[in-house]
């Protein structure tokens, strides 16, 4: 091993003991979300309306294996999800093809969605994800983030 590598180790092995020692308060990371949203103010946000998690809270900890099921609103636009594994499903109503931009804290993803508003993004990583969408009739959308 170099010394690059005993960084890296000694980096992983303090990481593990802060979280272990004085792991970040909930409300915290909470809080810090609301405040990421802010710097979108240009967007409408859209509320959460449903999510499949809450109606089955008891199995969220146990991890049924069921995908998520999410619905945000906004007066024009509703953003309909499902999240199963590192697998996103959505449908925009009313349906349109329109760019959609899965935000994460280290970058994004671009997808597009099809004439049924129907559209897919694959391979993602557990954290927080939000999405962008900027609909025909009116300005950009942005989903309040969600932890998958």
């Amino acid at each position: 091993m170099n010394d690059m590598d005993d960084d890296l180790a000694l980096e992983n092995e303090l990481r593990v003991i802060a979280r272990l020692l004085d792991p970040v308060p909930p409300q915290l990371m909470e809080d810090a979300m609301q405040a990421f949203t802010l710097r979108t103010l240009d967007a409408e946000l859209a509320l959460l309306a449903f999510d499949s998690w809450d109606e089955q809270a008891a199995t969220r900890v146990r991890g049924s294996g069921a995908p998520r099921l999410l619905t945000f609103r906004t007066a024009t636009v509703e953003v309909e999800m499902e999240v199963s594994g590192p697998r996103l499903m959505g449908r925009l109503v009313p349906a349109e093809e329109t760019d959609i931009r899965v935000q994460r804290r280290d970058g994004e993803q671009r997808v597009r969605s099809d004439a049924l508003g129907r559209f897919t993004a694959d391979a993602l990583a557990p954290g927080p994800l939000r999405l962008r969408v900027v609909p025909r009739g009116g300005g950009p959308v942005v989903t309040s983030w969600i932890r998958v």
